[in-house]
Order: structure tokens, then C-alpha cells, then sequence
């Protein structure tokens, strides 16, 4: 009983010492830079990460570092912060990739368990966009052109089980008509072919085409996401209301962390990030260059992680029950 008594006594201040060190911990953290890694070229998802960087790094009083790793569908960055160690100094910034491409199997990841949501930055939608020379002008023509033509429309993303990938898939599907679909390495790589008519359609978000839209290097086809017209380009249909069968995921781009990261730590740098968001000049900017600003907090982006995973999973079933193979 003694020995017992002792053994519990022992545990118990265990846990109390862990409880105190990891308190001591999120007191002093951070005490160096922290790494924000974003598994997409420049020019993409790190455009709004790097927007709030400055804010963030003076809210933490330590500088934080944007690193692109890109490469095999997010994959490799993505699974570099999964595998690194759960203490606060590296995080992932990435998008709706990564329950999509876990969906597919494409991202060998498992987005609900090998991450901890810090904060959601910003939703957008999503538009089906083309080189100006293309003899359709809507989806509904678009869909009468490509049956009447099999075999002869190309559409590019960035990648074999992305949210594009994903949406061009199930657009194909409800519509009932095919496309070829392209990859680009990045949003940059795949504007430059369209405007250089190497391939004629392209699927992105509204942020990244919108200056290519305004200055008529690019026209709007369609928009998708949100079920809804956008406001700045109210002209343009939503997939749904040519293809009602259509659906996707939502298109986000947020902050994560390893999963493991001690509670006060993450709760410490999801404040931050959504404190920078909010901060002055930051949202504005956004918002300016078409973003939806969510500045969603853990819990929120947490739902939004296991919605869209419930829902990509869904459709990638659907889509491989029609046949379609993701490669």
C-alpha cells in the first residue's frame, strides 16, 4: 500500500512538473523564429500569408519566416510540418489541397489527426477562366462546344488531386461532357499558359485571376464555390446554376500546426495569426485583392477541416464510381 501510495504520489507530481513546463514553455514562446512553410511556388497561397507576416512577427516580437516548399500536389511541404517537432516554430500555411489531396490519396496525410487548426485566413471562389480567343463565353456554351468537339478542350490546375482538380472532375460528371486535364506547377506557371493560349482553360481562385479578368487577358466562364454570383463579376454564372448536380469543397487557405503542439502553445499562436489578420492594413489588403476574409479561429477552422474532408471523400467516390482515375 505504501509502495502504492508512493508510485501514485510520484505520477502525480510528474504530471504537475510536465504541467509546469509546458506552462514555462508557452510563457517564454517564442524566444526565436518561427517558419511558416507553404506547400505551393510564390506567387499562390503565400501571397496572403505573406500579407499578414509583418503583423504576425510584431505581435510574437520574433520574426516569422515564409518558406515555399512546393511540389507533389503540397505532399512534400505538407508532410515536412507534419513530421517536424510539435513545439510552435513551424507551421504549415496551406489550403483546401490538403483534405482533397488526402481524399484522392494523393497527400498521405491525414488532415483531422496530423495537424492542429490555428486559424482559417480567408475563403474564396473559385472561377473557370479563359484565354479570350476561346469560341464559348459561358459554361453552358462551353459544355455545347465540348460535346460537339470530344477529345479537344483542355483545362489546367495545379495539380493531381487539388480542389481545381477536384472541381474540374466533378464538373465533367454532372455535366456530362470531358475535358483533358493539364497540370501546372503553381497559379503563376498556369496564368502565363493561358494568356499565352497554351491551353485555353484554367480553373483558380477569383484572387489570382482577378487582374488578368480587368485587364481582358483572361474572361470569366464560371464561378464556383460558394453557390453563388460574385459581386464583382455578377454577369458570370455559379456552376450550380448550369450543372445543379454539381459540388465541391470550399476553397481556404489556413494556418496549422503538428499535431502534439501543447495546448497554451497553439492557443498562443492562434491569437496571434488571427489578431494579424485583423490587424491594420492587413485585412484591407486582402479584402482589396479579392480575398474573403474569414479570420477564423481554431475551433472554427477545425469544423471547416473535418466538413471538407467528410465532403471530399464523398465526392472522390463518386467520381472514381464513375470511372475517373486521378492521375
Amino acid at each position: 500500500m505504501k509502495r502504492l501510495l508512493q508510485w501514485a504520489g510520484a505520477v502525480a507530481l510528474g504530471i504537475a512538473a510536465a504541467g509546469a513546463t509546458t506552462a514555462a514553455r508557452a510563457q517564454s514562446f517564442p524566444s526565436k523564429p518561427v517558419r511558416i512553410v507553404v506547400p505551393y511556388p510564390p506567387g499562390g497561397v503565400d501571397v496572403s500569408i505573406r500579407i499578414m507576416q509583418k503583423a504576425m512577427s510584431d505581435e510574437l516580437g520574433q520574426p516569422v519566416v515564409v518558406e515555399n516548399r512546393p511540389g507533389a500536389n503540397t505532399a512534400i511541404g505538407s508532410q515536412f510540418v507534419a513530421r517536424s517537432a510539435p513545439d510552435g516554430y513551424t507551421l504549415l500555411g496551406t489550403s483546401t489541397a490538403l483534405v482533397t489531396g488526402a481524399a484522392i490519396g494523393s497527400v498521405p496525410l491525414d488532415p483531422v489527426k496530423d495537424f492542429v487548426p490555428l486559424a482559417l485566413v480567408y475563403t474564396s471562389m473559385g472561377v473557370l477562366a479563359a484565354h479570350p480567343s476561346t469560341p464559348y463565353s459561358n459554361l453552358k456554351e462551353l459544355i455545347e462546344y465540348a460535346r460537339k468537339n470530344p477529345g479537344k478542350v483542355n483545362y489546367a490546375t495545379i495539380g493531381v488531386g487539388s480542389e481545381q482538380h477536384l472541381t474540374g472532375e466533378m464538373l465533367k460528371l454532372g455535366g456530362a461532357f470531358d475535358m483533358n486535364h493539364i497540370v501546372y506547377k503553381g497559379f503563376g506557371p498556369m496564368l502565363q499558359a493561358m494568356v499565352a493560349d497554351e491551353v485555353p482553360l484554367i480553373l483558380i481562385t477569383y484572387q489570382g485571376v482577378k487582374p488578368f479578368l480587368t485587364s481582358g487577358r483572361s474572361k470569366a466562364i464560371a464561378v464556383y464555390s460558394l453557390k453563388r454570383r460574385h459581386p464583382e463579376i455578377p454577369a458570370v454564372a455559379d456552376f450550380t446554376e448550369i450543372v445543379p448536380s454539381f459540388a465541391t469543397t470550399r476553397s481556404w487557405v489556413g494556418l496549422l500546426a503538428p499535431a502534439g503542439l501543447p495546448r497554451p502553445l497553439a492557443a498562443r499562436l492562434s491569437a496571434s495569426a488571427v489578431k494579424s489578420i485583423n490587424a491594420s492594413g492587413v485585412r484591407d489588403k486582402m479584402e482589396e485583392m479579392g480575398f474573403i476574409v474569414m479570420a477564423g479561429g481554431a475551433e472554427e477552422f477545425a469544423e471547416w477541416i473535418r466538413t471538407d474532408f467528410d465532403t471530399a471523400v464523398k465526392l472522390v467516390r463518386d467520381v472514381k464510381a464513375a470511372g475517373v482515375k486521378f492521375e
